[in-house]
């Protein structure tokens, strides 16, 4: 299954958010627009908007509200993801370069704010008013994530308690929000809105999961490198159900090694090799089978109909897939 096949039903809708996305910053005259050119050509799959759309449709319908939902959602995103890439000095993100390694950190760090900026602006009616807490809280939610990572990693705390709670702020609140939005657009009842929460909720985990098991045999096409997370002294679930299984001693090398700063390809090829040989990324996939059960099964008490399918593959196509 395609994604071209998944997004068939609200196709019109995805056309329409581009159009949106593309005015909303590409209309200051400068080159500020050159900016906002380059970051939307980049954009990805456009997961967030499509899980947006679909959920208003199973929850009722997608309306002008929606639209402005998923932008601003969007602008959110973009925002942060440029910030992100200053914080961790990234020079590439989907094998392209960044904002802050193009036109500089200082230019970068305004254009994120810049964004912030707009996603206000597009706020015009008393229900997206009322949608305001939901925007505020993802808002405080990713740069937390970003923060309880940066501890996670200085720390290399290797529990699965962290781990869960810096993929639930950086990517399930994402995916959550996403459909949250979608569902009270389209006026839906709390039943149907929190059934669709935690569809997205879950949908998230199991798709951070499997992004973090890509990183262990990705052949790049996605612009990350195959072995980042290591060297970025990042420890995600098939690491963590490795060091779990060693002894004392071993784990103290293992975590020793992540923390230094001068590691070389091989020494992070053999650690590769070590979670790929012990099965763990095996015991990973479990996870994300899991995860994904439960993301499912939220969707259980909703007619079958041409958007709840495509939400139903959307899910399987983020988590089957290898890059």
């Amino acid at each position: 299954m395609s994604l071209k096949e998944i997004i068939y039903p609200i196709q019109s809708y995805i056309e329409l958010f581009d159009r949106k996305f593309s005015e909303c910053i590409s209309a200051e005259g400068f080159f500020v627009d050159d900016i906002s050119e380059y970051v939307f050509k980049k954009q990805g799959k456009k997961i967030r908007p499509i899980i947006t759309f679909l959920s208003a449709n199973i929850a009722g319908r997608v309306n002008d509200q929606t639209i402005r939902c998923a932008v601003i959602l969007e602008l959110l995103h973009t925002a942060s993801l440029v910030h992100d890439d200053v914080l961790d000095q990234s020079d590439m993100r989907r094998g392209e370069g960044t904002v802050n390694k193009i036109w500089g950190e200082n230019t970068a760090v305004l254009f994120g704010d810049y964004l912030y900026g707009k996603c206000l602006e597009l706020i015009e009616t008393e229900s997206d008013f009322m949608l305001m807490p939901i925007y505020a809280k993802i808002g405080k939610e990713l740069p937390l994530g970003e923060l309880l990572q940066k501890e996670v990693s200085e720390n290399l705390d290797y529990s699965e308690g962290s781990y869960y709670k810096v993929i639930s702020k950086k990517t399930a609140a994402l995916l959550e929000v996403s459909a949250e939005i979608g569902a009270k657009s389209a006026k839906a009842d709390i039943e149907i809105v929190n059934s669709l929460k935690t569809f997205g909720y879950y949908a998230g985990l199991a798709f951070q999961i499997k992004d973090d098991i890509l990183d262990f045999s990705s052949d790049g096409k996605t612009g990350k490198p195959y072995g980042n997370d290591i060297r970025e002294k990042k420890i995600t679930l098939p690491l963590i159900y490795m060091l779990n299984d060693l002894s004392p001693k071993e784990r103290e090398e293992v975590l020793s090694f992540i923390k230094s700063d001068d590691k070389s390809e091989y020494m992070i090829q053999e650690l590769i090799y070590k979670v790929k040989e012990g099965y763990y990324l095996n015991k990973a996939e479990e996870q994300v089978k899991h995860f994904c059960s439960i993301a499912e099964i939220q969707l259980n008490s909703f007619e079958n109909t041409q958007y709840k399918e495509s939400l139903v593959k959307l899910l399987y196509f983020l988590v089957e897939r290898n890059s």
